[in-house]
């Protein structure tokens, strides 16, 4: 129970600092945007309206969220170290490991209150019939996503400088969707050991492919609450896999 409750100090007090920053004010902005986007979209036809809104909306969702995961995941413990304040913490009988979980738990935070305005946002100005349980598991698959690449850019983010970790976490989150079209077009020009190393690889990547869920079509197609549970179990076996890495790496890392 201590263990958690510093972990959780560690969060609030990360998120709250990432709150204040301007930063974050940037992404809400953005979101606001593409939320204009999309009603604008919406507006400009009249047989597909409600298809335009939940796609763009979904897909600007979870573009927002991605930004916050990339972006403050792959800085948010190099920027301690560089303002000198991570010596503070690691003078106190503090593990390292709730560190990284901390840092984790702050985005967490800060992925939920965006992920709740947006929600809200595009629920309040949506059309009649708003298919509620459809936005939200839709909502609820992106925010788990965007707890995955959370981990793995803070997990990257002790190991390299924070413009390659945000690199690495961009293109972890592109192969996750992508990597069924690379075996594919491997496997089309028949490049037997390319093929096999791409299989192996596929092993390696959370199976976001499998629950492409922010568009229309599912929030009218729900899908099986089996189904949702089974993605949030996967969603979590490889945040837990990522922060396991990164508090591995950071135990090690010297801090100078």
């Amino acid at each position: 129970m201590k263990n958690l409750r510093t972990i959780y100090s560690l969060a609030k007090l990360t998120a709250s600092e990432w709150i204040r920053l301007k930063f974050f004010h940037v992404i809400l902005a953005l979101g606001v945007l593409f939320m204009a986007f999309s009603h604008l979209l919406s507006s400009l036809t009249f047989s597909v309206q409600e298809r335009l809104l939940y796609d763009f909306g979904l897909g600007a969702l979870e573009m927002g969220l991605m930004m916050i995961a990339g972006l403050i995941g792959s800085h948010t413990i190099q920027r301690e170290v560089d303002r000198k304040t991570m010596f503070l913490l690691l003078a106190r009988p503090i593990p390292r490991a709730h560190v990284v979980l901390g840092s984790w738990g702050a985005i967490v935070i800060l992925s939920l209150l965006f992920t709740a305005g947006f929600v809200t946002s595009l629920l309040l100005t949506a059309p009649a019939d708003v298919p509620y349980t459809g936005v939200f598991i839709s909502a609820l698959c992106s925010f788990q996503k965007s707890c995955v690449v959370t981990a793995v850019a803070i997990a990257f983010g002790v190991m390299v400088r924070p413009i390659m970790a945000l690199v690495a976490s961009v293109c972890y989150w592109i192969l996750c969707y992508s990597i069924v079209d690379v075996e594919f077009f491997v496997k089309k020009l028949e490049m037997d050991i390319v093929a096999d190393a791409v299989h192996l690889f596929k092993k390696l990547l959370p199976e976001f492919y499998n629950y492409n869920w922010k568009s229309f079509y599912y929030t009218q197609n729900i899908p099986q609450w089996n189904e949702v549970g089974w993605v949030t179990l996967h969603n979590l076996a490889w945040a837990i896999v990522w922060l396991l890495i990164g508090s591995l790496v950071f135990r090690r890392k010297e801090i100078v």
